[in-house]
């Protein structure tokens, strides 16, 4: 069945991945991956009923400020490395993976098509509030509803997001098609009976699909 929505994530499909760039940051500023995976958790996990999120969770679901998360993350790192580490001076100004993030002129032509068949577009995406510039990266009054975590209080792969979004959309979950680079939050989409397709580094590639799809 055709899908009458397609529901874009932002970093990694509409934007250069974020993951990416966090890597890329951790090299300028000289921190260990092992010590990046510890601070920020599980990106993909759901906690249980009583387990307590990790604190990056927060910040995406707009509960903590990226201030605090930055200054707990100084902590940890300097715990870890090396009181003398650079990263003593670190601040939340100092890290924004959408600073540099560049569109994916693909992706936003695809959107584009999409919408030139009739059907409409949406974004999902869990994202901090602080993190706000990427709004200006890309046309966002094509894309409605615009379904944020910092927001909305909930993060993918929470079954509760996806189904926020279609509820705004007046659609069934088997109506829309949704896209993200996670695979973790596309197994969250399909739980709720979503169709969902990963991008990878192979944009063209998940082009074709969605076009086989419409």
């Amino acid at each position: 069945m055709q899908p009458r929505a397609v529901i874009f994530d932002v970093g990694g499909v509409l934007l250069g991945s974020p993951f990416l760039a966090a890597l890329r940051w951790a090299e300028d500023w000289d921190i260990p991956i092992a010590s990046l995976q510890k601070i920020f958790g599980d990106y993909g996990l759901t906690p249980g009923r009583g387990e307590e999120p990790p604190l990056w969770h927060e910040v995406e679901c707009g509960r903590v400020e990226l201030s605090d998360f930055v200054t707990q993350m100084r902590k940890q790192l300097l715990s870890e490395l090396s009181p003398q580490h650079r990263t003593a001076n670190i601040t939340a100004d100092d890290f924004d993976p959408f600073a540099d993030a560049k569109p994916v002129a693909s992706m936003l032509r695809l959107s584009s098509e999409i919408r030139g068949k009739g059907i409409r577009t949406a974004i999902l995406t869990n994202n901090v509030k602080e993190w706000r510039r990427w709004r200006d990266l890309i046309p966002i009054k094509f894309f409605d509803p615009i379904v944020d975590s910092c927001e909305v209080g909930m993060r993918k792969p929470d079954p509760d997001i996806y189904l926020l979004a279609c509820s705004q959309l007046g659609l069934a979950p088997w109506e829309c098609l949704f896209l993200d680079d996670h695979p973790k939050n596309i197994e969250g989409a399909q739980a709720v009976g979503m169709e969902a397709l990963l991008v990878t580094d192979d944009i063209e590639a998940a082009a074709v699909q969605v076009h086989s799809r419409i």
